[in-house]
Parts: structure tokens; sequence; C-alpha cells
């Protein structure tokens, strides 16, 4: 059995200095979401084997934010392909995973709610900063396909007030 793990970033401004939708910042609510995510790991024990995280501001500074509260003993892939990825883009990368471990994969929308929308097939819409996890009854992520997955988690902090 695999898992595979998928956060969509925090809340972030509309637009950034640079004027590059790929250097826009967490705003503070964006801050606050992520540190309730790292709560939410740290009560769940979260240690994925695999991590894999856009290169984009953003989801770099999520995971910046997760990391303050909540250590990720394993290293980080900071990876530019994940930026803005398609579904199908997103579906080639997990497969070409080498190993057997779970996957965490810190990224975008529309490319992470169409990967679970196809992988379980049941529509999701990941608002910022949600956790959706993935089972799937195979051995290799090569393995994975369409309709294969059943959500086991998910999770989106809701502030209070």
């Amino acid at each position: 059995m695999l898992t595979l793990h998928l956060l969509r970033h925090a809340k972030t401004n509309a637009n950034s200095d640079s004027g590059l939708d790929f250097d826009r910042l967490l705003l503070e609510k964006g801050i606050s979401q992520s540190k309730m995510m790292a709560q939410f790991f740290k009560m769940n024990d979260f240690q994925p084997k695999f991590i894999f995280c856009s290169s984009a501001k953003r989801t770099r500074a999520t995971l910046k934010e997760i990391q303050k509260l909540h250590a990720l003993e394993h290293a980080v892939e900071f990876r530019k392909e994940l930026y803005l990825a398609s579904r199908r883009d997103l579906l080639s990368f997990l497969c070409e995973v080498k190993g057997n471990g779970d996957v965490f994969i810190i990224g975008h929308n529309n490319g992470l709610s169409d990967l679970i929308t196809y992988l379980v097939d049941d529509f999701y819409d990941l608002p910022t900063c949600s956790f959706v996890s993935i089972t799937f009854d195979v051995d290799d992520w090569s393995e994975v396909s369409q309709s294969l997955g059943k959500v086991a988690v998910y999770f989106s902090p809701k502030e209070e007030g």
C-alpha cells in the first residue's frame, strides 16, 4: 500500500513586487494557516519518506512556516517542474518516483485538485493550505492510475472567529 500526501500552498498576496506569479508571498492568513497545518502534522506524527515542493516562493514559504513547528525528518527536494503543474504533469512526476515510501507534494491548484479528482473519481477543489492523503493498493508508484485511490485524510485549517 502506498500513500500520496498533497498540500496546496497557504494564502498569498494576489501580486508580487516583481510582478511574477512565481514570486508571490504569503499573507498573514497564510502564515496562520501554515501554523495550523504544522500542528495537525505534529498531532498525527506526519513523517513522509519522499518530500517534493514546488520551487515557487509561496510553496517554499508554506513549508518553512510548517517546519518552524514540525520538523520533517527526510530531505525536501525543491522542484521547478511542480510549479503550476497540471494533473498530467503531476501524475507523470509521481509515476517516476523510485521507492515504496509515502510521497508528499506541496504544490498549486488547479493541478492538485485535478489530480485528486482523477485519482479518487470524486470532485475535489482544494482551498489554500488544504491537505489530502490518498491511499493506493499498489506496490509501485508507476502503478498509480485513474480511480485507484481512496481519500484517507482531508484537512483544511480554519481560523477561529
